[in-house]
């Protein structure tokens, strides 16, 4: 069984962060963590949607946050 994606309380802000990313970094961070809790992706789906490893997607996600 898969696990809840965590961070919805920073969702706001992630969305914020896509809208006015600099930096591709910027983005695939907030896409790492808007994905799974905007649109109920695994860390899979948002690896491949992102262009990264599920690892690294983790990695994202955890620096965003």
């Amino acid at each position: 069984m898969a696990r809840t994606a965590r961070g919805a309380d920073n969702l706001e802000w992630a969305r914020e962060v896509l809208a006015q990313a600099h930096t591709i970094e910027q983005l695939r961070q907030a896409q790492a963590v808007v994905l799974p809790l905007d649109y109920g992706l695994s860390m899979e789906q948002t690896a491949r949607a992102i262009g990264r490893s599920v690892p690294w997607t983790c990695r994202l996600r955890n620096r965003f946050l």
